[in-house]
Formats: C-alpha cells, sequence, structure tokens
C-alpha cells in the first residue's frame, strides 16, 4: 500500500511516545500500522494513539485498510488550535490530572 507519510509500528504506548518525544515538532506525520487483537502480533491500540497524540498535539484521521492483521491510521501534528470533540476533551482532561500532557499538547488544545 502506497502512502505520502512514514508508514511505523511500536510495539506499545511506550514506544509511540518515546518516538513522539523525539519527534513530535520535526515530523509532518506517520501512518501508525496498528494490529488487530486477534493477530497476536504486540501493538499499540488506537486508543494508545488517540492519548499519546493528545498528549503532543498530534491528531488520527484517516484509516486506511491493511490485511486480515492490521490496518494504517493517519497520524499527524494538529492543525488547528483548540478544536476537538467531546471526547478528546474528557480525554485531556483525564490526561491532564495524570501528569501526561505535554505544553505542546495543551497549547494545541487551547489551554496553554
Amino acid at each position: 500500500m502506497k502512502t505520502n507519510l512514514p508508514v511505523l509500528e511500536f510495539r506499545n504506548c511506550h514506544h509511540l511516545r518515546d518516538w513522539l518525544i523525539d519527534n513530535h515538532d520535526v515530523s509532518n506525520g506517520i501512518f501508525v500500522k496498528i494490529y488487530k487483537k486477534k493477530s497476536g502480533i504486540d501493538s499499540v491500540s488506537f486508543e494508545e494513539v488517540l492519548e499519546e497524540g493528545l498528549c503532543f498535539g498530534w491528531s488520527e484521521s484517516l484509516r486506511l485498510k491493511g490485511d486480515e492483521q492490521s490496518y494504517l491510521q493517519k497520524f499527524t501534528p494538529r492543525k488547528t488550535s483548540g478544536t476537538t470533540s467531546e471526547r478528546n476533551r474528557l480525554l485531556a482532561a483525564r490526561l491532564i490530572k495524570e501528569n501526561r500532557m505535554r505544553p505542546v499538547g495543551l497549547a494545541a488544545l487551547g489551554l496553554g
């Protein structure tokens, strides 16, 4: 499957967070290859991508069909500050309480 962004795999949310720490401010985005639970392959989940993205001002968008074991989730820096869904506002409130939000994530949500 051809994409205009690199395709990366992360075994867990800690690997994704490490990547975001190093790249959130220099990358235009990636496609995250997410393995389905039934595949038995260790992988970051969609929910983890969403949460870690909020922390760093990134958002998920387009999902591309992969194979029977995985799919690709487009993951890019948030383009518009302060716009987010109710679901994301609730998640961000929890992430703030857990002290996981980064200044760039707060700013992207219009909170910093």
